[in-house]
């Protein structure tokens, strides 16, 4: 009976969910034609939901990148989460928002017996501030027994390539995990600069570098943590810059393992005037950032640079590293 409750509770909310998306959605389709459309980049075309589905359902790496504080993504990603396991597939679910060091614990809570309990440890062990919004995806991944990969790297790990560069690292890692054979000039100009962005603008020059080697060793111990699941499929829930095909994941997915098949969904809010899908993505090396925008409603969110008399902000293009004030830290 207790697991009966939960799971009425856990569809309830689920339920609630789509709907105050639905209606929000209908307020918002009145004005701007996008919302709720797919766009495919490659074909520079609109898609619809089967299309979709046959590519996401048959992709070796699935990523679906994310506005981290946004609900209709998180519903978006359950839906295809779902889609893909009534296809017959078992894949891993990585996830951005567990710490890798972490991955022993979760292991452990994932064996348990008591799904109840499973769920409750699971759920302890997302360090986002925002850690209720993801129980959904993560009541998925324990009904259906699948893998759950902890991907994210913790700042600890990173601080000695923020200040001492790639010399901080080994050789012969840093030739294995791919870091700099992907890597270019227009990726590093691009990245550097959405970087500052990133942060109201207040970062040093010596600082911003150290970030984009940070965000660049980042992805690539995050695609080292999933590469050996992905003979099973790989289902990355991520922030939408991570899942960049031209800076992100997908670079680093394709030199470890250049078979695989890589599929890049951007979960993208709708921005009220711009109407043209293809203004919402720009690109660090002249290629498709992502292979499809599903367009949502966004998110009213404090303006992280008042504080420092900036003009405010307006919402990020897909993929862009999220603003935040400078020190401004996730859970």
């Amino acid at each position: 009976m207790k697991i009966a409750a939960s799971t009425r509770f856990c569809f309830a909310t689920i339920l609630l969910s789509c709907a105050s998306l639905v209606h929000a959605g209908d307020r918002l389709a009145s004005y701007h034609p996008l919302l709720g459309k797919i766009w495919d980049m490659n074909s520079r075309s609109f898609i619809d939901e089967a299309a979709l589905l046959a590519r996401t359902n048959t992709a070796d790496v699935l990523l679906l990148g994310e506005v981290h504080d946004n609900p209709a993504h998180h519903v978006y990603q359950q839906k295809l989460l779902k889609a893909r396991i009534a296809s017959g597939s078992r894949p891993a679910l990585m996830m951005e928002q567990l710490n890798a060091e972490n991955q022993p614990a979760l292991d452990l809570a994932l064996s348990g017996s008591d799904r109840d309990e499973v769920q409750k440890r699971v759920n302890a062990l997302v360090r986002f501030s925002n850690a209720q919004d993801y129980r959904a995806l993560l009541a998925i991944a324990v009904d259906n027994k699948l893998p759950v990969i902890a991907a994210n790297i913790s700042n600890q790990q990173l601080q000695p390539v923020i200040w001492g560069g790639y010399a901080a690292l080994d050789a012969g890692e840093l030739k294995r995990l791919a870091v700099e054979q992907v890597w270019d000039e227009r990726r590093q100009a691009y990245l550097a600069a959405h970087m500052g962005g990133a942060h109201c603008g207040q970062l040093r020059d010596e600082l911003r570098a150290g970030l984009s080697r940070s965000q660049r060793l980042k992805d690539a111990m995050m695609v080292d943590s999933a590469v050996a699941s992905i003979s099973r499929g790989v289902v990355g829930i991520v922030g939408s810059s991570h899942a960049r095909r031209d800076i992100g994941l997908p670079l680093y997915f394709a030199a470890r393992d250049p078979e695989a098949r890589i599929v890049s969904v951007a979960f993208v809010e709708i921005s009220p005037g711009n109407t043209d899908p293809a203004a919402y993505a720009d690109s660090a090396t002249g290629e498709a950032p992502f292979d499809v925008l599903w367009f949502t409603p966004g998110v009213e969110r404090v303006d992280p640079c008042a504080d420092f008399n900036m003009p405010k902000m307006s919402a990020p293009a897909a993929g862009e590293p999220e603003v935040k004030a400078p020190g401004a830290t996730k859970k």
